[in-house]
């Protein structure tokens, strides 16, 4: 999550949004690891795993990015490194005007 929250960081300004979804836990345990980790993104319960269900979560953590059409345009299962060149340079593209 560190890499997340960086990269959420260098691109908040320019309209990038993280939503952390967690689920099945309790909200005390969340907010714990929120505080932990100095999470400055939304982080969200899904306490029924009603909403992994829907996206067919079937690792955590699971990553879905979602253009600026609500259009589900890729995932990325498991860890990764947020905040790699690479990645910024995928944000920087789609933050980009049409």
């Amino acid at each position: 999550m560190p890499s997340l929250a960086e990269l959420y960081d260098e691109f908040k300004r320019d309209g990038f949004t993280i939503l952390a979804v967690d689920v099945q836990e309790s909200q005390d345990v969340v907010k714990n690891y929120v505080k932990k980790e100095n999470l400055r993104f939304p982080v969200l319960l899904d306490r029924d795993g009603n909403i992994a269900g829907q996206y067919s979560v079937r690792f955590q953590p699971d990553h879905f990015l979602i253009n600026k059409k609500g259009e589900l345009i890729g995932r990325a299962p498991g860890a990764k490194n947020w905040f790699s060149e690479e990645t910024r340079n995928l944000i920087r593209s789609l933050l980009s005007p049409d």
